[in-house]
């Protein structure tokens, strides 16, 4: 197994010179939302509101170690787009918040009292082909354990990244038991060339320096849309079909601010842009992008996010015993 590391993290201050008489100040906004979705949404939310947004972009581990640090005297006022687990698991630093249109939700994006749902996520592989040298494609988690693909998968790592955390979490459901779970994820942990960094994990597939990577089904697409030698495939056995995570931090400097924020992702027109951009929206009335095949035909792993959540920091442990044993 080896190791490729990239940073992640990147501050970028977003502004809009206009304001209008109701526009309520600086939001500070820290997240692991891919690039695009910053540049097509924030701009719409400044622009409606007269409210400055401040970026903060990085992993969510990282973000959750900042928000720890600044428990005291916090910075943000939300967290946009993280896995869920990451606010389950840490309630005392959010403050639970109702968005607005969350009665038009889709049926089981609601997981949470604490969090509302942003994006329904899908984890899904990218696929060179060409790469490949005459191995079949992958179709199932399984597959990704065969030894014939040593040191060809790109992933991250699931103790840095919510997306990881949430492969990881999926592959251990998937199975008859959790014990089948990790036998599988074993094989597939000495297959790995372990990323930093999400976003780089596609990125590597698409420019041939690896075979296949364990990815979001949207950040996949990007590069399928791209004209990438790429494909992206569902594993046979069920994936996770789950929502991702924004959230009022606790202690927020513009509560009010922060509020709006997340009111306005969740709105139609917000979510048409989710879906634009390749992810799945979560509210009904607002459909899938047509490049992606229809949801009903993604087998789906019935996702537990409760039970995620609940045992994240055991897993994330036994995940950093693995790599060790693994290396």
């Amino acid at each position: 197994m080896k190791t490729m590391f990239k940073s992640t993290a990147l501050a970028t201050t977003l502004a809009l010179t206009a304001t209008f008489a109701f526009a309520d100040g600086t939001v500070t906004v820290y997240t692991a939302v891919p690039q695009n979705f910053i540049d097509a949404l924030v701009p719409m939310y400044e622009a409606e509101t007269g409210n400055t947004v401040e970026i903060i972009k990085a992993g969510s581990g990282e973000l959750l170690n900042r928000l720890t640090a600044e428990a005291g005297a916090p910075a943000a006022d939300v967290l946009w787009s993280v896995d869920g687990t990451v606010i389950d698991f840490n309630p005392a630093l959010f403050e639970a918040y109702e968005a607005a249109g969350s009665d038009m939700l889709a049926s089981g994006m609601k997981q949470s009292e604490m969090w509302t749902p942003f994006t329904a996520v899908v984890m899904a592989f990218i696929v060179n082909e060409e790469k490949l040298d005459g191995l079949p494609v992958p179709d199932s988690w399984a597959a990704l354990a065969d030894p014939q693909y040593d040191e060809m998968i790109s992933s991250a790592r699931a103790d840095g990244s919510g997306s990881a955390y949430i492969q990881l979490a999926t592959v251990l459901q998937a199975f008859d038991s959790e014990e089948a779970g990790w036998e599988v994820y074993e094989g597939m942990l000495g297959n790995f060339v372990l990323s930093e960094s999400s976003g780089a994990v596609p990125r590597f597939v698409n420019d041939g320096e690896l075979a296949i990577g364990v990815t979001l089904e949207d950040a996949a697409l990007r590069y399928v849309e791209g004209g990438g030698p790429v494909q992206i495939v569902y594993p046979s056995e069920g994936t996770a079909i789950a929502p991702d995570a924004m959230a009022l931090v606790a202690g927020a400097p513009n509560a009010e601010g922060g509020k709006s924020f997340l009111d306005f992702m969740l709105s139609q027109e917000a979510q048409a842009v989710v879906a634009a951009e390749g992810r799945r929206p979560v509210r009904s009335d607002v459909a899938s992008n047509p490049a992606l095949v229809p949801l009903g035909e993604v087998n789906s792993v019935g996702y537990d996010s409760a039970w995620a959540s609940d045992n994240r920091a055991r897993l994330v442990e036994a995940w950093g015993d693995m790599v060790l044993d693994v290396q």
